[in-house]
């Protein structure tokens, strides 16, 4: 019996694919479907996984399912999977807006299912991905869960109630914080740097924070005091971004996008 089925292999799809293997999972051991022949050839020639061709093989060959297809295309696949599933599958969607309650309403019967929303960051093993299991998952299975899914990045678990916040913050975020690394960026070239350097210096500073934040386990708060001299360069331009309402506008740019993931999960 193989491990993983993936339905769906689009650029979601296929950098859960890549992240697998690339964290060693034996390629014997994933299973896919796409409807779509031509990158269903493309995917099994690029990475060497085998291709089911009726979606039922999937449930019946495959403990956990994940379903990475587009929310619109969620009844004609769950549908097409629901005469295999059975209390031995679990069931891992990542479509947003689709509910743990609408996917088993879909499959018409009781089943154990996790959503889980990552971002685009999973294509290197660096995505962040909230996660929420209906209450037919053991903690030992959800447990399993977070393991296979721990090579796409960091796992938070949250309630399903809380998904649309994440979608705005791990799924948006990165949008956001490439507007950051642009404005970096752009703030280097008016300063007189060439771009190219300007925007090596900007990406650089971007991951050595990040990194530095984590590694140590540093507060943000406590690691920019330490960069913030008395009187000098930091606390003149922290001034300016305070003045214009900076972290305001980010957390209300966080709450847009939430409102919007509701709006569009309705």
């Amino acid at each position: 019996m193989k491990k993983v089925a993936i339905v769906g292999l689009g650029n979601m799809g296929e950098s859960i694919v890549r992240a697998l293997l690339n964290a060693g999972m034996d390629k014997a051991e994933i299973l896919s479907f796409e409807l779509k022949a031509a990158r269903a050839q493309a995917m099994a020639q690029s990475y060497a996984i085998e291709a089911a061709q009726d979606p039922r093989d999937l449930a019946a060959r495959c403990r956990y399912v994940i379903l990475a297809v587009k929310p619109q295309d969620a009844k004609a696949a769950i549908s097409a999977l629901a005469p295999s599933i059975n209390e031995s599958n679990i069931v891992i969607s990542i479509m947003a807006g689709v509910t743990a309650s609408t996917i088993s309403t879909l499959l018409e019967r009781p089943a154990k299912v996790v959503r889980v929303m990552p971002n685009i960051c999973i294509a290197i093993g660096e995505g962040a991905l909230g996660i929420a299991p209906n209450h037919l998952l053991s903690k030992d299975e959800l447990e399993a869960v977070g393991n296979l899914l721990r090579p796409l990045g960091r796992v938070v678990e949250v309630s399903e109630e809380q998904m649309d916040a994440v979608t705005a913050l791990a799924g948006s975020g990165p949008a956001f914080v490439l507007s950051f690394l642009e404005a970096l960026t752009d703030g280097g070239v008016k300063m007189g740097l060439a771009r190219d350097k300007a925007y090596s210096l900007a990406l650089q500073t971007m991951k050595g924070t990040v990194a530095m934040l984590d590694k140590e386990r540093l507060h943000p708060a406590l690691m920019k005091e330490a960069i913030t001299s008395p009187g000098g360069t930091t606390i003149a331009g922290l001034v300016i971004l305070d003045e214009k309402g900076f972290k305001g506008n980010v957390v209300r740019a966080l709450e847009a996008a939430q409102n919007r993931a509701r709006e569009l999960s309705k």
